[in-house]
């Protein structure tokens, strides 16, 4: 008799990971599909490489100005970029496996292939199923005018194995991947300019944290052409569309990742499709292409699956960050989009209030914390550990959790956490 599997993941990335981590701890037979390393763009191109490379790269640079911390460094200092690549490739291994590893352990049943679905009679390359997830990802956008060519004009792919520092580097488009890549290179000691054709850097997150990194980004010497295009790339100069010429050894083009959705498919805002049984997570279903929107979401298809309750978190619950020194991390409503601001209470405190962060020496940055009729309606944070404190501030949204009663809770000091209070009490 021909088996027919409970579930078959088309796609391991954080997605199709959790849905057959749940399907299986949950007794279904699952079978997945992955043409590449378990784990996705997150883990192999994405946010667990740049920050390693945010890390390494930040070692570099607090070696180099350690005397302000009263360490004395003799000798010499160098960035090796063959060994933060090693270091890098390193971690994707271990991660990978590990996840490859627990899966097998729990029963599931891996393919390395290429994944080619007949959502009609629900196959997978001959396999049958009862229900199918399509968790294919994305890859980066590629520009007409810009190709990649592996060489001098690169993907958010491609710079992650460079073989030598450049001189001088043009990143076109400042979302998370330009920004953080930026970061990284400046603390290396590379000249770096930024491009985007926005108004502003970092244009979909709140203004006080446009503003904030840009200053940070002046201060750290990282060119910023804003409300500008790029118009062409030749032997080493990057040209705008005012005639601006940029030197360029290597052009990053980082302005999003393109959804791989197969032919024929059409996807509901449930994460449903045109086809029965057929459900899409992931980047290929969200304006949100973040690892935890992804598990989210899986393990809200599977509680559809399994016959539970099921509740989809809205795009506007789900934070974002973005890495480096300092983080910044978002949630909910951006100041700018407030159509009457005389309806909303906005609380902002400079991290500098907070001891914690006189002990880090990382004093810039701010807590920003918008309120309407005793709720939090949106949190907008520079500092260290925004990505921590975000979370925290998600906990109270989704929980209804009033402002009002901040004053109950007993934050550790010294922390960044008090400033989510000291913000209400005295921002």
């Amino acid at each position: 008799m021909e088996e027919i599997f409970d579930l078959i993941v088309a796609g391991l990335g954080p997605a199709g990971i959790k849905a057959a981590n749940i399907a299986a701890k949950n007794g279904l037979t699952v079978l997945a599909f992955e043409k590449e390393n378990v784990g996705g763009c997150c883990l192999n191109k994405g946010c667990v490489p740049t920050k390693s490379f945010l890390h390494t790269s930040g070692a570099y640079f607090e070696a180099l100005n350690s005397a302000k911390n009263g360490v004395n460094i003799n000798g010499t200092i160098e960035a090796d970029i063959l060994k933060m690549v090693e270091i890098k490739n390193s971690i994707i291994s271990k991660l990978s496996k590990g996840a490859e590893n627990e899966l097998i352990k729990k029963g599931v049943k891996i393919i390395k292939e290429e994944a080619k679905v007949d959502f009609e009679n629900l196959e997978v390359n001959g396999y049958k199923a009862k229900n199918i997830i399509i968790a294919t990802g994305s890859i980066p956008f590629e520009l007409c005018d810009f190709k990649f060519n592996k060489k001098d004009i690169l993907s958010s792919d491609d710079i992650l194995n460079l073989e030598k520092l450049p001189k001088n580097i043009a990143i076109i488009g400042t979302g998370a991947i330009g920004v953080e890549w930026a970061r990284i290179f400046s603390n290396l000691g590379v000249n770096v300019s930024v491009i985007e054709k926005a108004p502003s850097i970092l244009p979909l997150m709140d203004i006080d944290i446009q503003k904030r990194i840009t200053r940070i980004f002046k201060q750290k010497k990282i060119k910023i052409y804003t409300g500008k295009t790029a118009a062409f790339y030749k032997e080493g100069k990057l040209i705008l569309d005012d005639n601006s010429e940029i030197d360029a050894d290597i052009l990053l083009v980082a302005v999003g990742r393109k959804r791989i959705i197969p032919n024929g498919l059409k996807i509901n805002s449930d994460l449903t499709t045109n086809y029965k049984n057929v459900y899409a997570t992931g980047d290929i279903s969200s304006t949100k292409q973040l690892a935890h929107t992804a598990t989210m979401q899986a393990d809200f298809v599977m509680n559809k699956i399994l016959g539970k309750e099921a509740k989809l978190i809205e795009n506007e619950l789900i934070p974002s960050v973005i890495y480096g020194t300092p983080e910044a991390a978002s949630i909910g409503i951006n100041e700018q989009d407030i159509e009457n601001l005389n309806e909303y209470k906005i609380y902002n405190l400079p991290v500098s209030f907070l001891a914690k962060s006189w002990c880090d020496n990382q004093i810039d940055g701010f807590i920003k914390i918008i309120t309407k009729d005793d709720l939090i309606k949106g949190a907008h944070i520079v500092s260290n550990e925004a990505s921590s404190l975000i979370s925290q501030i998600q906990i109270m949204m989704i929980t209804n959790y009033k402002v009002s009663n901040i004053k109950d809770i007993v934050f550790a000091h010294p922390t960044y956490s008090e400033g989510i209070m000291e913000a209400i009490l005295n921002g």
